[in-house]
């Protein structure tokens, strides 16, 4: 057995272990609304027993606090960093999305939807007064609008993929630097717990980054023996889209790569491609997160050997290229941009004769390199009619008795309007484009845009609850109870108090012992 003081040695490590569970209360209180931080515990385990001097049975010594845990459950942070990375994405495809469909959506005054119902409208009041300037007036009016509103929504769209450009580079950016502070971490903790101890705020620091890195791109961590045989001392590995991120101690880098040639024809200047320091691609069909939605819509153009199988900025400018080339060659012409097929009722405005008995030329065209509308078009031209350059003649704003409505040169002829109806058939042609008429066409993208809007918010919105329930579950865990502290607090106060009296009352026998016994 030990010393004939040994009762004072196990009443002391009561003392010691109410301290140190006093100690880690105060610590988790104090730190109730750090993010991120998990709540500790002692690790305490009774004494070894020792053997009684009749050598039958043993007498324990004490109780020891052999570490400080934390309450963390590994398997609720792999469940919740895939759900923040989808959420992550679909929430950045909601909000862009949404702005796309404030210029776009039926619901704005400037939306291709109204304009193009304006200008058939326009016509349609031009046919009953052929001979009115004032209505041919309305009519180059209205056209004029639609050619400028499509130029401004393909030109907000072109700066939204800008902006979304550098919104990439940013989260690279920062991806980059998690990396770089995660294997930092990595250093510390090895050393830390090298002896065995465990580096609890820093594991939790580690953590934290892991959260936020997980909204940019998907993660997987993996945490093993570091190969040297010790018992003590792991390895941590953070894989970014299954690509190996953070190698312990050191952090490869992604890199934003100017485009040497443009991924779509209309695509502004400098869009960043992100590889690998390596080289090795960013593998985009696997990718998911905040940094996935950005290049889903900045570069999306349904095609999925193209800029991916996603509706983004690219597949609406595509949309809108196909709207204005197709108008602009079937009211040229006559004729189908698709096939150069006849259209049924339809008079080409070059067939078309003027107030003064001329023929007419092209009504929508192009502007050129110094900004003037290119007044003939061959079959071939109108390949290089786009949202940026497409026009209104110049000749025809500046003099509406050039607007060609009629199909006789006879100038006396001022009611003949067979121009204008043909115009008219254009609206619901089901021959024009793939989805019918004009019309019909422009409540496809629309309707196009709006179901992929409605699908990024019910999935942002899911999403959100499931990562939400998973936090939760974590935070029931981890995070700071005020109310179990205090009754943990009470619990060591008491705790102490006993050993405290426990010590008084040996104390007393000893002195009965010693001093009252001896005389």
């Amino acid at each position: 057995m030990g010393s004939s003081f040994f009762e004072f040695n196990i009443a002391t490590t009561g003392l010691f272990a109410a301290r140190a569970g006093l100690e880690i209360t105060s610590h988790n209180v104090s730190n109730v609304a750090t993010p991120g931080y998990s709540r500790q515990y002692i690790k305490q385990k009774a004494g070894i027993p020792l053997d009684r001097y009749s050598g039958v049975g043993q007498v324990g010594t004490g109780t020891v606090v052999y570490g400080i845990g934390q309450h963390r459950d590994v398997y609720l942070d792999q469940k919740y960093w895939p759900q923040v990375s989808t959420l992550g994405e679909y929430g950045q495809k909601y909000s862009q999305l949404s702005l796309m469909e404030t210029s776009l959506s039926e619901l704005s005054k400037t939306s291709l939807t109204n304009n193009v119902n304006d200008f058939f409208k326009s016509l349609s009041e031009l046919s009953f007064t052929a001979d009115s300037l004032e209505y041919r007036n309305s009519v180059i009016n209205t056209a004029d609008t639609l050619v400028t509103n499509i130029r401004n929504h393909a030109t907000k769209l072109r700066q939204q993929q800008i902006d979304l450009n550098d919104d990439a580079y940013a989260i690279v950016e920062r991806i980059n630097s998690i990396g770089n502070q995660i294997a930092s971490l990595n250093e510390q903790i090895y050393t830390y717990e090298i002896d065995g101890n465990t580096a609890n705020e820093l594991r939790d620091q580690r953590a934290l980054l892991i959260d936020e890195l997980s909204k940019y791109a998907n993660v997987e961590v993996k945490e093993y023996s570091d190969g040297t045989g010790r018992e003590l001392g792991t390895k941590y590995v953070v894989l970014l889209n299954g690509h190996e991120f953070v190698d312990h101690s050191s952090s490869l880098k992604l890199e934003c790569v100017r485009r040497q040639n443009p991924l779509h024809p209309d695509d502004p200047p400098g869009l960043y491609d992100i590889k690998w320091e390596n080289g090795d691609d960013l593998n985009l069909k696997t990718l998911t997160g905040e940094l996935k939605g950005i290049l889903d819509v900045r570069d999306g153009d349904s095609d999925p050997n193209g800029g991916g199988a996603y509706k983004g900025i690219p597949y609406y400018i595509n949309k809108l290229n196909e709207f204005v080339r197709t108008m602009a060659y079937a009211m040229n012409t006559g004729r189908r941009y698709s096939d150069d097929g006849a259209l049924t009722g339809v008079i080409g405005h070059e067939d078309g004769y003027d107030m003064n008995g001329d023929k007419g030329g092209v009504l929508f065209t192009m502007t050129d390199a110094t900004g003037q509308t290119v007044d003939t078009l061959n079959r071939a031209d109108y390949e290089n009619i786009n949202v940026f350059n497409f026009a209104l003649s110049d000749e025809i704003k500046k003099d509406p008795s050039k607007l060609a409505i009629s199909d006789s040169d006879d100038p006396t002829d001022k009611s003949n309007n067979k121009v204008v109806l043909g115009f008219l058939n254009l609206k619901d042609d089901t021959s024009l484009f793939a989805e019918g008429g004009a019309y019909q066409f422009v409540n496809a993208i629309s309707a196009t845009l709006g179901i992929d809007t409605k699908q990024a918010k019910n999935f942002t919105s899911f999403y959100t609850d499931t990562t939400q329930s998973i936090d939760n579950q974590r935070k029931q865990v981890s995070a700071v109870s005020i109310n179990e502290e205090i009754s943990n607090m009470v619990m060591y106060q008491h705790l102490y108090q006993a050993s405290s009296k426990l010590i008084n009352v040996i104390n007393e026998i000893y002195n009965t012992t010693i001093n009252g016994l001896g005389v």
